[in-house]
């Protein structure tokens, strides 16, 4: 039994091991790779929590409806710096704890334009904003680093990077051809200048960040790194990579690795930073963010240098972290991120990550090797239960591995941790298919085998129990305690030899068939048809608690249906019959006997022949059903039984009691 179990075992994790080794190889391939970050984004919107953001962040729209009212007054975007300059007086009076300007001023402002009364030159209205900055002391601006070798030639900006703002270039970051900084009197004015860069997913998505970029031999940050320097304020000695880890003051942020394609050379490894969303743009009509119209603060700040009353207090924005972008259509600043409630303004991506790095709280993926142990846990799971179990529950197991595993990666997934399920499901199905395929060739062959030794000599029930547990049949060869029935016809020999031999036939087949009813009513088993004997018996294949007791109503419904049966010939004018009966009980070794051609299933020993000699004392006694005294002792009902005496068994010492037993009146 043990090495049956162990042998059991020993396929189950095969098939596992096969499962989770096919959906490791297709967890490689671009199609599914898609799947798994479909499933992210599912669990990403799941798991959600708007209310989690950070109060004091706090943002600023270049929408549609600032552009459209500003135009009559400062002409049509892109609106000249003095506009900008405006917005960041107004937010030092609150004082803002920083502003993040998600606009890039890389190019100086050429026009000539009417404020006021006033005529403003594109080069006043340049060193008004960057003055601005200046005096507010806590600006971040965005610097370019989207553009390719060609398009750069002498503007790369290294000259303008400076020792003391920016980091040595870190080999384990993306590499950029080069990067384009404000204006010049602008980058002298900001109180720090991080690159803009938006990382896209192969299938569209933005869900990952690069912290740092490397342009020759300096490392440019982020925008949003920059942002939490000036916030935190993080000063640029706590801002390291140790490992896979970014330390940004008391952050640890967990890095990926990433597979960056170039157009200049071959692919090359970076680590990139996982954004944790905090939720949508707007869930059930709230901001995730509070969101405030650039045109209400411009007009206060008017309002305000006109010595009225602001619509918009600054004190609202007092020890606020600003971030200033656009989120105007036409100005093709919106992504498409996790969720399903539309796109995210950039600035607002940006926001998110300024949230992670302040508040400690980050997406990180499980790693390859966790990864691997949840598939091989699944697929090992499903795999030992399709060998040990029926398809149904293998099914249950899978569809309760596959349930689980949803509820574990949504529960990571709040705690920031990703957990891979396209792998693990795939290998929890294709273990489930494994252990199906198993059970229809190993076991399915089992039960045809099953079918074709007893489909015909066994009653409904037990065939049907048979099928359900093959194994309980034993039929290689087993030990049991059971009876066996020897029915015999007196005279048949002198009965053909005067009949036609059609009409014998005839009368034997109806014979036997009313035999075998009755055999089968009581859960026996035809064992075999030796000329007019019928062999019988109870407790095998399947055991059988009551087998001396169904022998006994088996033996006395033959007589009872044997006398219909003469009944009926009388009347058609056929001869009758009569019948001697032999039970016996014991210990008989049943299984498959015969040879590698022919085989059946039968039951041998000293038992079985006892029963066949107690068949034949029935004419020595003139009765017609004899029972041994193991039968009878077995006997839980109660039967017309009379002592006979004691018989001696050939080959045996010992005198073996026997019994008739009489029909009940």
């Amino acid at each position: 039994m043990r090495r049956s179990l162990c042998a059991t075992l020993a396929i189950g994790c095969a098939l596992g091991a096969a499962a989770a080794a096919l959906a490791w190889a297709l967890g490689q391939t671009a199609f599914l790779r898609t799947v798994e970050l479909k499933t992210y984004d599912y669990r990403v919107r799941l798991a959600a929590d708007p209310a989690s953001a950070r109060r004091d962040l706090v943002l600023v729209s270049i929408d549609d409806s600032s552009i459209r009212r500003l135009e009559p007054q400062v002409g049509r975007w892109p609106w000249p710096r003095l506009v900008h300059a405006s917005l960041i007086d107004y937010l030092r009076r609150a004082p803002a704890r920083a502003i993040v300007y998600d606009v890039l001023f890389t190019e100086r402002d050429r026009r000539t334009f009417q404020a006021g009364e006033d005529t403003w030159t594109g080069e006043e209205s340049d060193l008004a904003l960057a003055a601005s900055a200046s005096r507010a002391g806590n600006v971040v601006f965005a610097a370019d680093v989207t553009a390719d070798e060609a398009a750069l030639e002498d503007v790369r900006g290294l000259s303008a990077l400076r020792r003391d703002r920016f980091f040595e270039a870190d080999p384990a970051f993306e590499s950029r051809p080069g990067v384009t900084l404000p204006y010049a009197e602008l980058t002298e004015a900001a109180a720090a200048v991080g690159h803009s860069l938006t990382i896209y997913d192969a299938d569209g998505p933005v869900r990952r960040t690069a912290p740092f970029v490397r342009v020759g031999t300096v490392g440019v940050p982020s925008i949003a790194v920059a942002a939490v320097m000036v916030a935190g304020p993080v000063a640029r000695e706590s801002i390291r990579r140790k490992g896979d880890t970014l330390e940004v003051g008391r952050a640890a942020a967990p890095l990926v690795a990433a597979r960056i394609p170039s157009f200049y050379g071959p692919a090359a490894d970076a680590r990139r930073l996982l954004i944790r969303f905090t939720g949508p743009v707007l869930k059930d009509g709230r901001p995730t963010y509070a969101d405030y119209s650039f045109y209400d603060l411009f007009y206060s700040e008017q309002q305000l240098l006109a010595g009225q009353a602001p619509a918009v207090d600054p004190a609202v924005f007092r020890d606020k972290i600003v971030v200033v972008g656009t989120t105007a259509a036409g100005l093709r600043d919106l992504f498409t991120v996790p969720f399903a409630e539309g796109s995210m303004p950039g600035m607002q991506v940006h926001a998110n990550v300024i949230d992670n790095l302040l508040s400690g709280r980050f997406m990180r993926p499980l790693g390859r090797a966790g990864n691997l142990g949840v598939l091989l846990a699944c697929a090992l799971a499903v795999g030992i239960a399709g060998a040990l179990t029926a398809v149904g529950p293998t099914l249950a197991t899978a569809a309760l591995m596959i349930a689980g595993l949803a509820w574990a990666s949504y529960l990571l997934m709040g705690q920031g941790v990703w957990i891979g399920v396209a792998e693990p499901v795939l290998g929890a199905a294709f273990a489930a298919f494994g252990g199906t395929a198993y059970h229809y060739f190993a076991e399915g062959r089992e039960k045809r085998r099953v079918k074709k030794l007893f489909s015909r000599f066994v009653s409904r029930d037990v065939y049907e129990q048979l099928l359900a547990d093959p194994a309980g049949a034993r039929i290689g060869g087993a030990r049991r305690e059971m009876s066996v029935l020897f029915a015999d016809i007196r005279g048949f020999t002198a009965l053909t030899e005067r009949g036609q031999p059609e009409a014998v036939v005839a009368q034997l087949n109806e014979y036997f068939s009313a035999m075998v009813d009755v055999v089968f009513r009581h859960r026996g088993t035809i064992d075999k048809f030796v000329g007019d004997m019928v062999m019988a018996l109870f407790g095998a294949p399947v055991p059988d608690e009551d087998h001396a007791d169904n022998a006994v109503k088996a033996a006395l419904g033959m007589l009872a249906a044997l006398g219909g049966l003469n009944a009926k010939w009388a009347a058609e004018g056929r001869p009758a019959l009569d019948i001697g009966i032999g039970v016996n009980s014991g210990d008989m070794l049943a299984g498959n006997i015969g040879s590698d051609t022919i085989m059946s299933y039968t039951v041998i020993g000293d038992a079985v022949n006892l029963g066949a000699r107690l068949e034949s004392l029935n004419k020595e006694y003139g009765t017609r059903l004899i029972v041994s005294d193991a039968t009878r002792a077995r006997l839980k009902g109660r039967y017309d039984l009379r002592p006979l005496g004691s018989v001696t068994v050939k080959g045996k010492s010992e005198e073996v009691a026997i019994f008739a037993v009489l029909p009940s009146s």
